[in-house]
């Protein structure tokens, strides 16, 4: 297997590493990532079209969500 060397900003791989998931490789963080890439694209054509009640309720339950998945 060949293995490649990238080199990014602390503030990027602080931003990737709260999103990747916890027992998961950066290969397959990135993998993961590309070959999600049409929902990526299907959720950027909904942008804005959902509108919420509670704007910052719906925001704190994601948080929460986000830490459950990380222990």
């Amino acid at each position: 297997m060949v293995t490649k060397t990238i080199t990014i900003r602390e503030d990027i791989y602080k931003m990737l590493l709260s999103i990747k998931g916890a027992n998961e490789s950066f290969s397959n963080f990135f993998e993961r990532l590309v070959k999600s890439r049409s929902n990526i694209d299907k959720l950027k054509e909904l942008r804005g079209t959902v509108k919420f009640r509670n704007k910052e309720d719906f925001l704190k339950e994601l948080l929460e969500k986000r830490r459950e998945r990380r222990y």
